[in-house]
């Protein structure tokens, strides 16, 4: 079966004329077609405000019940579209959709995809519009959503289950730039990138995949086909292929810059060394999006965390506090953070000294840094994110190929 994914974001499906555009191209479609979409526009972020102002505390599983409205709308919506031009269609809410998750609310984990009646529709010549973002639980059978993003994760593991050609994720960018094109004007498109590099500048900040989504997509090798989603020209195809690379180039290959900003720092004080692996194993949770761990001589141990994060990590700290894990927290920020992504990254490498060389000669602060085999990161200032991200993007990319990593 000639079958794809097709993953319609927020802003691919924010107005009648967008969600009508949608429908014509799976209209258009060679072959068999599945739907996942996101929520219209900004209606995620409408929900979430309407549940702070509210409470300050809003119960797990009833914003898990308010945020997957977004996505039925759009799941509907998009079906009626198609139904209009003659092509059947039908939409599938979460407990239909076959996705099983580990029942966490609001980061919950893809645990297996039965999507047998989905199979069904496609099979009778029908399109299903699947609710990205949500599965239902397997113990309780609860509606549960994914962490942000989660709607990527949502049509990679359809492709994996359905063994589908590719999953195609439609977005508002024509594919994955060397930095965010809206704020590098020389960042180039990537044709071609392996699972590993497109995780790692998720992992950095790049919003065009969830980092959830890449990882499954490289456990099940799901090619992934990013594209804009009003011209029809190629992305960037993400799959565990990559271009030969030139001798010797392996010492140290640059692919890009992602950034984030809104992140704020903690340094816990007066750790206990016996509960180190305790409070590693706490701050690994994936819903409480902890980076750069590094641990400071004698008794301390420093980390970087979203600032949207901040209540449940003090949640967190809370317990490991009157456990006398450690003995004192300090929290400075907010700050950004600018990660280099490629390859054969080392700590005593030159190319480290050039970074930070480059960095501190065009006025940026660079607080924090750790470096890894694939990704350097450096927090700064707020206000230097973007000489950061333009001056990186200057002195590591701007003589690279634009034909990808």
């Amino acid at each position: 079966m000639n079958l794809v994914i097709q993953k319609y974001g927020g802003t691919s499906l924010g107005d009648v004329s967008r969600i009508s555009h949608a429908a014509k191209r799976i209209a258009a479609a060679d072959g068999s077609v599945v739907a996942v979409v996101s929520a219209m526009g900004s209606a995620t972020d409408a929900m979430l405000d309407l549940a702070r102002n509210l409470t300050a505390t809003p119960h797990a599983r009833e914003l898990d019940l308010l945020l997957s409205t977004g996505e039925q709308a759009s799941a509907a919506a998009l079906a009626l579209a198609l139904n209009e031009l003659g092509v059947p269609a039908r939409s599938f809410g979460a407990r239909d959709g076959g996705i099983i998750t580990d029942g966490v609310h609001g980061c919950a984990r893809i645990v297996s995809v039965d999507p047998v009646r989905i199979r069904e529709c496609v099979a009778t010549g029908h399109v299903p519009v699947v609710t990205g973002f949500q599965g239902i639980a397997a113990d309780s059978g609860e509606l549960t959503t994914l962490s942000r993003g989660g709607s990527d994760t949502t049509a990679v593991a359809l492709a994996a289950a359905l063994r589908a050609a590719a999953c195609e994720i439609f977005t508002d960018v024509e594919g994955v730039f060397t930095a965010d094109p809206r704020l590098v004007a020389e960042a180039r498109k990537l044709d071609l990138l392996s699972y590993e590099d497109m995780a790692e500048l998720a992992a950095g900040g790049a919003s065009v995949l969830a980092h959830s989504s890449v990882e499954y997509a490289s456990t099940h090798r799901v090619p992934i086909h990013v594209r804009s989603s009003t011209t029809e020209t190629a992305g960037t195809w993400v799959t565990g292929l990559r271009p030969a690379a030139p001798l010797g180039s392996e010492r140290f290959t640059a692919v890009g810059v992602a950034h984030r900003t809104a992140q704020l720092r903690c340094r816990l004080d007066g750790v206990d060394p016996i509960a180190l692996t305790t409070i590693a194993a706490a701050l690994a949770d994936p819903a409480l999006h902890v980076d750069m761990v590094s641990h400071l001589a004698p008794c301390s141990l420093r980390f970087v965390v979203n600032a949207a994060c901040r209540d449940q990590v003090d949640g967190v700290l809370a317990g490991l506090r009157s456990a006398e894990a450690f003995s004192g927290c300090h929290w400075s920020g907010p700050m950004g953070k600018v990660s280099l992504v490629g390859r054969g990254f080392c700590t005593h490498h030159p190319q480290v000294r050039l970074l930070l060389d480059t960095l501190r000669a065009h006025g940026v602060t660079v607080r924090d840094m750790t470096v890894q085999a694939r990704r350097i990161s450096i927090t700064c200032p707020e206000h230097d994110v973007l000489d950061a991200v333009t001056h990186l993007h200057r002195m590591f990319l701007d003589s690279t190929p634009a034909r990808g990593m």
